[in-house]
Formats: C-alpha cells, structure tokens, sequence
C-alpha cells in the first residue's frame, strides 16, 4: 500500500469537518460584494463563541470605544471586513484542537503561542512597511504553521517521535518530516489553505515558509513570504531545536531585514512588543498558553541567547579582521 500524499491527508481531514461551519460561512460572506454589515453580523451570531469573542475584541481598548458596543453589526463596521476575517481565521485554527491523549505528549500550547506571536510580529512588520493590508499578514501568520497541527491530528504518534528527534538529530523539522513521510507541513497546509479556497498568495507563503530562495515570480507574494520567514524567526518556534544553528538564523534575519528595507531598530522594536502584544490576542480567543511568567521569561531567555550570539560572531569577525591585517604587515 503506497503512503499517502498531501492531497490524500487533507481529503481525509476534510470529511471529519476540519473547516467549522462558521469559518465556511464568514468566508463566504466576506467574499460577497453586495454582502453589507448586517448579512455578516447574521452569520457570525449563529457562532456563540465567535460572537463573544468579537464582543469582546471591539470593546477592547484597541479601539478606544467611548461606548460599549453589543450589536455585531456595530462591531463589524467599527473592526472593518479585514479584522473579522482575522478573527474568524484565528479562532477556528485553534479550534482544532488534538485530543486529551495528545496533549498529554506534546506541548499543544507552545504551537499557539508561536502561530500568535508570528502572527504579531507579521502584522507589526507589515504595518511599518506600510503594507495595503496587514491583516493578510497576520492570516498569513496564523496559518503559517497550520500543516504542524494537521499532521498531529493525522499522524499522531508517528509525530511526536519526530517532535523528539528534532533535539536528538539536530536536525530542523522539515528534514526529519520530508525523511519520515516523503513531504513536510509546509506541503499539508499549502494544500488545505487551497483546499478551503483561500487566496492564492497564503497559499505560496505556507508552501515556502521555510525555503529562503522559493522562486520570486510575484513580487507582492515574495514580499509577503519574506514577512512571515522574519516574523518566524523572531518568535521562539513551536519546537526549541527547530534553528539548531542560531547564529545562522541570525544572518537570516539580516538577510531579510535588506529584502524588506527595515531596521534593525525597528526590528528590535516589534520583537519587544510581540509578545505582550499576543497575551492579549490569547485573552480575545480564550486561548490557553501557559503562564504568563513562564511566557516572557522565555522571551527573554530568546533575547538573551540571540544578543550573546550576536557578540560571539562580533567577537569572530573581529577576530578574523585583526589576523588578516597582521598577515598582511608581516608580508610587508
């Protein structure tokens, strides 16, 4: 019997209704051009939690409401098409949730805490590039790592042992993935998010998350591929060993920040805020992930081991510069 291929997980996980109604509808509406604030709020108020959770977003002080907003369409022209759409998303990639035994073996909440953070720090990225839509980017963050989830529901155990050879190996998740089953998550959530007809472009950036010279046919979709890559490696990853080598996931990042003319400031910048930045986005999805001391004392841990690394290669560099001019005196 041969193994099954990308399509064939997805097929399956789609008859078991991996896409929530809701999603489904929401989606559909958005799409709609003669939909209006009213058509969207009667779909989202047959959701009982997605309604709570957009409550409870737009009366956030977010949006510095002088008033307390309870009708969902009031809410859906105050947050706009975009942020609902990213709400929506968000909520139902979390809805799909492993089972007891599951969580038991693998630590379900670290995997949140990185799509939300990613998905901060690309919505964060895409605003001081003044991107036309930073929403996508923080779709595009959310669902970035989307097949990790799919292959836990599908694979399981086989799953976890992969989970603990990442440390065992030293070897990044994609490798161990693509020598286990013959592909990796990027390919599994490429052919869902196509599978739930979702644009083209999330589509590209899921496949090639990971793939730093994926082919630049589209610019706008390579820009917003090298948004979610930065905002990846800013975050601590769902498995700690994923970027064995730091001090080359360090020049990765320099390598991006030129692809997307930001600055190092303001780079530094958006990985102080993210992380405060996804506890509250948790609070709006009723999102467990773990405690909030644990939470930014591994941030800062995450900032410490990249600043001693940094210092480690300036140290190397320097070191290499003065041995070449003393090289070069002895020649002279």
């Amino acid at each position: 019997m041969s193994s099954p291929t990308p399509r064939d997980i997805v097929a399956k996980v789609c008859e078991i209704g991996s896409l929530p109604q809701s999603l489904a509808s929401v989606l559909k509406v958005l799409d709609d051009p003669s939909a209006d604030a009213n058509k969207i709020a009667d779909v989202i108020s047959k959701d009982v939690a997605l309604t709570v959770r957009v409550l409870k977003m737009v009366n956030s002080a977010q949006y510095s409401r002088t008033r307390k907003v309870t009708k969902i369409s009031e809410a859906v022209s105050v947050m706009g098409w975009n942020s609902i759409k990213m709400l929506t998303l968000s909520s139902s990639i979390f809805g799909m949730i492993p089972d007891d035994k599951m969580n038991e073996k693998f630590d379900i909440k670290r995997i949140w805490l990185h799509l939300i953070e990613t998905a901060v720090n690309a919505k964060n990225i895409a605003l001081e590039l003044k991107q036309r839509e930073p929403e996508e980017a923080f779709v595009a963050g959310i669902l970035h790592d989307l097949g990790i989830i799919i292959m836990l529901l599908h694979f399981k155990d086989e799953y976890v042992e992969i989970a603990e050879k990442v440390k065992e190996k030293k070897q990044s998740i994609v490798d161990l993935e693509r020598e286990k089953f013959n592909f990796t998550h990027c390919d599994i959530g490429a052919e869902m998010v196509e599978a739930w007809k979702l644009p083209p472009r999330l589509v590209y950036v899921i496949q090639n998350h990971h793939t730093t010279n994926a082919p630049r046919i589209v610019e706008d979709d390579a820009r917003l591929n090298d948004i979610i890559m930065m905002a990846d490696r800013l975050t601590s990853g769902p498995f700690d060993e994923s970027f064995p080598d730091i001090e080359e996931n360090i020049k990765l990042i320099y390598e991006l920040q030129k692809r997307l003319d930001l600055s190092a400031d303001a780079t530094n910048t958006i990985r102080k805020v993210s992380t405060r930045q996804a506890l509250s986005m948790a609070e709006y999805l009723e999102l467990d992930i773990g405690e909030i001391i644990d939470i930014l004392a591994q941030a800062n841990e995450h900032m410490a081991e990249l600043y001693f690394s940094l210092e480690k290669m300036y140290m190397e560099k320097n070191s290499i510069n003065v041995t070449s001019e003393q090289n070069c005196e002895a020649v002279m």
